[in-house]
């Protein structure tokens, strides 16, 4: 199981469960001494006839259970869950749409920066849009009321958004670590042409992961022959279950393990420059004051500690899920069926709160992001146009100012999300090498 939260239907060879052993009639006394009590229309009809019971009263008579077994949440539990889900759904939907409207709405804004945000909050939009409605009518109804296209679509575009995510956190590691480390190299930074072949490669590798989802899933009806009932579930299921354990083995290690270690690495790498007594790249600055190196430097540091908390974040809330996906699949949680969908339930809601992430820490750390973003909202009341003030429109220049100095360089006006703390402003005139070039980045 992974990615996707399933309700397992098992209705192959059934065991009954009785009240009161002594009161078995005859006929079924003798067949479950030799078969352990195993029910199977064969028998049921028989049983019925010689009982003189109808079916309703067969099963009251003998305590039955159905046959096929659906897990649930508590049903205290039901309403809690929902209420997230809602709650998620609608702050990650509002959050992502914000950010791509932000970004999206002038062509200032097209700079490497902005096309890594916009592919993060893409990804966090699959989620809360597709994703999260699904689990949620999961949570709500005991069938599969989706069809077939959608229950391959599902787990396909969760595993492709959240692929994107941490494959796009890490060429924004890879971008900052070279714009940071290496400052004189004449294209130390991303072109946009550059930053958009990356995305293209990002999306077209997390599709070919997310491949065997699609083929994997399909609807299986059960009827439960007792009670008269089916059940529909959208399952994933396997040739051989050793398929699904090494499926879920290579996506920890693609989508999560390697690509959260380069993150770590690089960054690891950057904080020591940034922190560090002797900095490379301070000596592109050399020829500024001393005040103007220290602001640069304070930004470069903020747009690191911002991009450090998006990638914990999306550790904290998808490590979990990885865990857990891979101890079901490889059978050791130990775990009933109601105890592992309760599971499976909290690790896959604590995972999909990641797509509220973003937005806050861009509204929580960045000036410009919450003024833009409270004008927007303004604007979408109905108040009409609301001015943002010149000094905090997001990649709009006024007369007479410079680019601002960001995390790697300068000359994007774009990267005010990534590059710009909370203390915004004109930026003044400074000085810059020819080699310097903009660095720019950020991420679930």
């Amino acid at each position: 199981m992974f990615f996707t939260l399933q309700r397992t239907c098992q209705s192959e060879v059934h065991k009954t469960e009785r009240n009161n052993p002594q009161s078995l009639h005859p006929l079924w006394r003798h067949y479950t001494q030799k078969n352990r009590m195993n029910l199977t229309p064969q028998l049921l009809e028989p049983l019925l006839e010689a009982s003189n019971l109808s079916r309703k009263q067969f099963i009251q008579e003998y305590g039955l259970a159905s046959l096929v077994y659906v897990p649930r949440l508590p049903s205290v539990l039901q309403p809690v869950f929902g209420l997230l889900y809602v709650l998620i759904f609608a702050l990650a939907l509002a959050g992502n749409t914000a950010v791509l409207i932000l970004l999206c709405r002038r062509k200032a804004l097209q700079t490497p920066s902005t096309f890594f945000i916009c592919s993060l909050a893409l990804s966090d939009l699959l989620i809360s849009v597709f994703c999260i409605p699904a689990t949620l009518l999961q949570h709500v109804f005991t069938n599969w009321l989706a069809g077939d296209f959608l229950c391959k679509l599902i787990p396909f575009l969760q595993v492709t958004a959240i692929a994107t995510s941490i494959l796009t956190m890490t060429c924004i590691a890879m971008e900052r670590f070279k714009g940071i480390m290496y400052p004189l190299r004449l294209h130390s930074g991303f072109s946009p042409r550059h930053a958009i072949n990356m995305l293209v490669a990002v999306w077209l590798i997390a599709l070919g992961i997310a491949g065997p989802m699609w083929y994997a899933h399909k609807v299986e009806v059960k009827y439960d022959f007792l009670y008269e009932v089916s059940y529909t579930c959208c399952r994933e299921v396997w040739p051989h279950p050793g398929q699904r354990q090494a499926y879920t083995a290579v996506l920890s290690v693609l989508v999560f393990l390697a690509p959260m270690l380069i993150v770590a690495l690089l960054y690891g790498r950057i904080v020591a420059e940034l922190w560090g007594k002797h900095r490379v790249h301070d000596v592109m600055f050399q020829a500024l004051p001393g005040s103007e190196i220290k602001k640069i430097a304070r930004k470069k540091r903020h747009a690191v500690k911002m991009m450090a908390i998006v990638v914990l974040l999306f550790a904290i809330c998808w490590a979990p899920f990885q865990l857990v996906s891979l101890l079901s699949d490889y059978g050791k949680l130990n775990l009933n069926s109601d105890q592992e969908f309760m599971v499976f339930s909290t690790v896959q809601i604590l995972g999909f709160s990641n797509s509220v992430c973003n937005p806050l820490v861009y509204a929580a750390l960045n000036s410009r992001f919450k003024r833009d973003l409270v004008g927007l909202l303004r604007r979408a009341r109905g108040s009409g146009w609301w001015p943002v003030p010149r000094r905090a429109r997001v990649g709009v220049l006024a007369p007479g100012e410079a680019p601002c100095e960001g995390a790697g360089g300068a000359g994007d006006p774009g990267a005010v999300l990534l590059e710009q703390g909370g203390r915004g402003g004109r930026a003044r005139h400074v000085t810059h090498l020819p080699s310097a070039s903009p660095l720019h980045g950020r991420h679930r």
